[in-house]
């Protein structure tokens, strides 16, 4: 018996008693006749051999392999790790195994990581990136050059004319993704969420605003604040330049962009808004620190807001009013997107009140 991680299809052959032709039809669900008899002996023997298929080498025959990559901009963020578990579960529904791969965060990194992923040949990518603005982002620490719209456009192009079929989740300020044919959007309403959620602010009691604003390069970012901003309008409200505060998509920058107010106010400068809108749960969280730090009450003192509703913030103290994205759901339709499974459609978001906004 050969040693184990060294058998062959044609070891597997041999034992069965078959052409090599025939074991790999058996094997590999050919649409090619191969008696049950056949069948049978060959599984039999794989099963003694311990033997594994090549999955690389059947993708080449094949053309795809039944795996679905899932493109990340950053795994550890809560937001990304709820879409991931849905898609993975959509996945799992369609017979697929998932690959899972980040940028980081880093949009320089986005064309080497999908060329990387169409050496794996999936049968479908989701594409869960935040995606920038304008003509191209600054590169990161490194000297790696950004990547810029048309040369991800080209490299998600490659991906399709592979066979592969394609989603993007996209923000209904972006649509840039669903310019490249063949990818499929799943679009989801930042803007309408935002302007809801400051309606629902207004009418609350709340008269003065700021908004931690996050990084607006980011279309997902920028969406949230257009549509923040003129939910205010609508009501003959403004918030002050000098009380949107752009700082990183994160916790940490929320605290940060938080820190900039509470020290201006203290220095004699604008005073603290009634409320803070931070484009992201993540970045409300790091609110909800600094104010508690300076010996304030947050959702008393300074009302806090967010937007996407992470399910593992749900103990957050005081519990954070913000606008609930169906983020499992998201990848699911994402993954059945891809796989031409579900028509085109948008995500809406819904407006939920909690006690980090109460008065």
């Amino acid at each position: 018996m050969p040693e184990r991680g060294t058998v062959t299809l044609a070891d597997v052959a041999e034992r069965a008693g078959v052409s090599l032709a025939t074991a790999s039809r058996a094997l590999n669900g050919s649409t090619r006749k191969v008696r049950q008899e056949s069948v049978e002996r060959v599984h039999a023997a794989a099963r003694e051999l311990r033997y594994t298929a090549n999955v690389q080498a059947q993708a080449v025959a094949r053309g795809t392999t039944t795996t679905l990559a899932l493109v990340v901009g950053d795994i550890a963020d809560p937001y990304f790790a709820a879409i991931a578990a849905g898609a993975i579960r959509a996945a799992d529904d369609a017979g697929l195994v998932v690959t899972i791969t980040s940028t980081g965060g880093d949009p320089s990194r986005e064309v080497a990581v999908l060329g990387v992923v169409a050496g794996l040949r999936p049968r479908a990518v989701v594409l869960a990136v935040s995606r920038r603005l304008g003509v191209g982002s600054s590169a990161g620490s490194g000297s790696v050059p950004a990547s810029g719209p048309a040369e991800v456009a080209a490299a998600v192009a490659a991906l399709v004319a592979a066979g592969a079929g394609v989603s993007a989740l996209v923000s209904d300020l972006d649509g840039a993704a669903t310019g490249v044919p063949g990818v499929h959007g799943v679009v989801i309403r930042n803007l309408s969420g935002a302007a809801a959620l400051a309606g629902a602010l207004v009418d609350q009691g709340h008269d003065s605003f700021a908004v931690l604003a996050g990084d607006p390069d980011l279309a997902t970012a920028h969406a949230r604040v257009e549509g923040f901003v003129a939910g205010l309008a609508a009501h003959g409200l403004r918030v002050p330049d000098d009380h949107v505060v752009s700082s990183e998509f994160t916790r940490d920058g929320g605290y940060r962009a938080m820190v900039s107010l509470l020290d201006r106010a203290a220095a004699g400068g604008p005073a603290l808004p009634r409320c803070v809108f931070a484009v992201t749960d993540l970045m409300a969280v790091g609110a909800v620190a600094a104010i508690r730090e300076r010996g304030l009450v947050p959702g008393v003192d300074v009302g806090v807001a967010g937007f996407d509703d992470v399910r593992m913030l749900a103990d957050v103290v005081p519990a954070l009013s913000t606008v609930r994205l169906p983020l499992e759901e998201i990848g699911e339709r994402a993954v059945r997107r891809a796989l031409g499974l579900e028509a085109d459609g948008a995500i809406d978001g819904e407006v939920v009140l909690r006690a980090s906004t109460a008065r």
